[in-house]
């Protein structure tokens, strides 16, 4: 074990107690600062022996053998960690807290970066610059104890990044002015020019002097020896800069009556239960005082009306920025979050605990939909997707468990789509197949991308997308947010099987697993029917490595990075949604064949019993002697219609009209799409073409014996293959006239066409030449 730090807890009777923390990582302490621990690392603490720390399930476990010990494991909880010292009986005798850090997310930047971030999507859905021009404001009172610390998060984030201070700096340094008009008393001798105003006070102002004997203005008696004069001069107190004021006193005053609820809520239950949020709380309140204490602000009165529609307070650097901040901050201290719970506090991290991985996935959704809505050119959703507005209040769906779609339309290159954009859908188990969902358990993605072509037969609750599942037609590409996985070699390095397992059976117990991350993604794509990719997204800075199924981007499975942070991974994320687009476009991409056959194969409960003896595998030669080719025979079942091009002599035309049989030598370049052929095309010279289906699922092995007894004639080989033909239900096809001479003059080896070329007169690919 490394060195330690140590804990102090004071007691009711003032007693010190410390309890000393060492590190079974590589944490070393600096006992010049707070303590602080980190996410999923592992600790052992010691008191004195008269004393135990309160259990906390799965993070706090004393040791079976002696109860002043034991070990402390964070998991990947992060904030203010709740520590209770308790006696021998069981007493609480005082608490404390911990610091727990992240290894992944700065808390300073990264996590205010991602609160910031859904408090400006959810305020964005209500913003309107066009509201109406004056509105009064009363600020809510916040009496939901639940959300409390939630709505501290989210105005914190919002009035407390770098932004909102540097708009405040240019409004003082570069206001927005107005010339104001003022009357001041000035001395009538030095008043230079006298308008209307001016003169008529000249004859009826008081405290007047006479007019001395000889002066040019003796006549008027007497003068004033003052008078009002009109001024001008430049004023800072306009419409603009009092909304400013108004809207930073509201931020503070705000701030302030959630603190006081907190600290009458800490009174009530005698319990330190916010120690820290409290104290950068009243940093930001602190900064606000300084700001209203300028000189700037004492010339500025307080607004009778707000005049939101203000060209300055909607266009002028500044005023832009606070006028936005608080709108938001209107909506955000309104905003009650159903998931926030997930995020800020339980029992035992009121206040304090910042779970950073649930976080993560709410940040992920709305960073991944403003990624989908540009891609496939969706609109923002509608406010009421999100938000419900209840009796002065807002809350926000986006909640754990709880499934929220977002749907569209995207057609650009050739093929209309269905989008469909999901966070935690839940696939069930409960239906069989064809029906969509998991072949065996329920599946919940964090966020699935569902495709399907438009046209398909839709009904009431669906655009299609039942009808796409049944007919193989959708695919489902699902996102897994994985804060756990910091670096991509976590999910997808190449340490051997053994090592893995040893390292994955380590991780688990610390809760920092990564290498089942990559299993999920596997049983995402193999469990989730119709999925066509699973990829992690996780806050590291590694490059992206999406791994193809086959030959294809399509099915496949990888890791995307995804940072609160500078670069934050959503062009990689787009650049493959781009592709995904063009392949799910492409009518002719091997993963549209596969979910054709697919569909082909599985549409009926069962197949034709084929017990045959036909060979796996074929080594034959055709046009060039010296290359040999190895290749697996088709199932006899296979629905691909092949034609078989086959010559006949005149010897030979009666034994099959009579026999309904047409057979080829064993050693006559049989292919597997011989073994699959669907139909027989066969001709001579005086006879031209006549094509008939076969009837049989494979063509019969039979010896040159059983041919000679069936009255063959003159059978020469050891082997033939025979084919059973349908004589009764006659096909009527008409052959180009170019492709019927190319076959006469063709050789007389029998080969395999493709039932689409042999109609288009498409002969090249297949060496029909004369």
């Amino acid at each position: 074990m490394s060195s330690f730090g140590t804990i102090r807890f004071q007691t009711a009777n003032k007693n010190l107690i410390e309890c000393k923390i060492f590190a079974l990582n590589d944490d070393v302490f600096d006992d010049s600062q707070a303590l602080q621990l980190i996410e999923g690392r592992r600790y052992e603490y010691e008191l004195p022996k008269s004393y135990r720390l309160k259990p906390q399930s799965g993070v706090i476990r004393p040791s079976r053998s002696t109860t002043n010990r034991g070990l402390i494991e964070p998991g990947i909880f992060v904030g203010l960690l709740k520590l209770t010292l308790l006696d021998k009986s069981g007493v609480e005798l005082a608490l404390t807290h911990v610091d727990v850090q992240s290894t992944k997310i700065d808390y300073q930047t990264e996590y205010q970066t991602m609160l910031g971030d859904i408090t400006e999507y959810c305020t964005d859905l209500l913003v309107q610059l066009d509201s109406p021009v004056e509105q009064s404001y009363n600020p809510d009172d916040c009496n939901d104890e639940a959300t409390l610390v939630q709505r501290l998060y989210f105005l914190k984030s919002l009035v407390g990044s770098d932004d909102f201070c540097d708009a405040v700096h240019r409004v003082i340094s570069n206001p927005n002015t107005r010339w104001m008009e003022e009357l001041r008393e000035r001395p009538l001798a030095s008043c230079s020019r006298l308008g209307r105003f001016e003169m008529r006070q000249v004859a009826s102002a008081r405290r007047r002097q006479h007019v001395p004997a000889g002066h040019s203005l003796q006549s008027l008696g007497s003068l004033p020896e003052v008078i009002e004069v009109r001024d001008k001069r430049d004023s800072v107190d306009t419409q603009e800069n009092r909304f400013i004021k108004h809207a930073l006193t509201v931020f503070s005053l705000t701030l302030e009556d959630i603190l006081s609820k907190l600290e009458s809520l800490q009174k009530k239950n005698e319990s330190l239960r916010y120690p820290g949020l409290t104290e950068e709380v009243h940093s930001l309140l602190n900064y606000f005082e300084e700001v209203l204490s300028e000189g700037f602000f004492k010339e500025v009165e307080r607004p009778q009306v707000l005049a939101l529609s203000s060209s300055v307070l909607q266009n002028k650097e500044g005023y832009r920025q606070i006028l936005r901040a608080w709108l938001q901050f209107d909506l955000a201290a309104r905003l009650s979050w159903s998931g926030g719970e997930d995020v800020y506090g339980d029992d035992e991290y009121k206040g304090g605990k910042r779970d950073v991985a649930t976080l993560y996935e709410y940040w992920g959704f709305f960073k991944l939909l403003d990624v989908v809505c540009h891609v496939f050119k969706l609109e923002k959703p509608a406010t009421e997707t999100f938000l419900e507005e209840g009796n002065h209040s807002l809350t926000m769906k986006l909640k754990q468990g709880k499934q929220l779609d977002i749907g569209g339309t995207f057609n650009k290159q050739g093929r209309a789509l269905n989008i469909r954009f999901s966070f935690n859908r839940t696939f069930s188990g409960a239906k069989a197949y064809p029906h969509g969902g998991s072949w065996t358990k329920q599946m919940r993605p964090d966020y699935t991308l569902s495709l399907w072509p438009q046209g398909l037969k839709e009904s009431k609750h669906d655009r299609g997308e039942n009808e796409a599942e049944f007919q193989e037609l959708i695919s489902h590409i699902h996102f897994d947010a994985k804060y756990k996985v910091d670096f991509l070699k976590d999910a997808f390095g190449q340490s051997s099987d053994e090592e893995a397992l040893n390292q994955e059976k380590k991780e688990q117990r610390e809760g920092t697993y990564k290498r089942a991350d990559l299993l999920k993604m596997h049983a995402y794509r193999d469990a989730i029917r119709r999925t066509a990719g699973a990829y992690i997204l996780y806050p590291g800075t590694d490059d992206t490595k999406p791994m193809q199924g086959y030959h294809e981007l399509l099915p496949g499975l990888g890791a995307f990075p995804l940072r609160p942070q500078g670069d934050d991974g959503t062009p990689a994320i787009q650049k493959f949604l781009g592709e995904v687009i063009s392949h799910v476009s492409n009518r002719c991409s091997q993963y549209e064949r596969k979910s054709y056959q697919t569909y082909h194969i599985h549409k009926d409960n069962s197949g034709p019993e084929v017990c045959e003896d036909i060979p796996e595998t074929l080594e034959y030669h055709c046009e060039k002697e010296d290359k040999k080719k190895v290749e697996r025979v088709a199932p006899a079942s296979d629905q691909k219609p092949y034609v078989l091009v086959g010559y006949y002599q005149e010897k030979q035309e009666e034994w099959i009209q009579e026999h309904a049989l047409y057979n080829i030598r064993d050693n006559e370049c049989y292919s597997a799409q011989m073994a699959g052929a669907k139909y027989a095309l066969l001709w001579n010279e005086d006879h031209g073409m006549q094509l008939h289906k076969i009837k049989s699922q494979a063509p019969r092995l039979v010896t040159k014996q059983e041919l000679y007894e069936m009255k063959y004639p003159k059978p020469s080989a050891a082997q033939y293959y025979v084919y059973e033909l349908d004589f009764e239900n006659k096909v009527s096809i008409k052959l180009d006239e170019a492709l019927i001479k190319k076959l006469e003059r063709a050789s007389k080896k029998p080969r395999c066409i493709a039932l689409e070329d042999l109609l288009m007169g498409e002969v090249k690919a297949f060496n029909i030449s004369s």
